[in-house]
């Protein structure tokens, strides 16, 4: 168990050291990184469609509440 543990750290250790390397040698950053994900956070549609998805997701958990209430009776 620790020696697959030791390979799996190896090897995220390994894929960042590249994902670095990569980045640089194309001359962007990670705030580049950081501000497109936070225009993508912020933006008008993707907080509606998250709304949305809440809201989908809290009528699925009451339909199946109410599934295995009926189940539990």
């Amino acid at each position: 168990m620790k020696k697959n543990l030791l390979i799996i750290a190896i090897l995220v250790v390994a894929s960042y050291l590249v994902g670095v390397e990569s980045a640089k040698s194309r001359g962007k950053g990670y705030e580049d990184l950081r501000h497109q994900a936070e225009r993508l956070w912020t933006s008008p549609e993707a907080k509606k469609s998250r709304r949305r998805l809440a809201k989908k997701a809290r009528k699925s958990i009451e339909k199946t509440r109410k599934q295995l209430g009926k189940l539990g009776d």
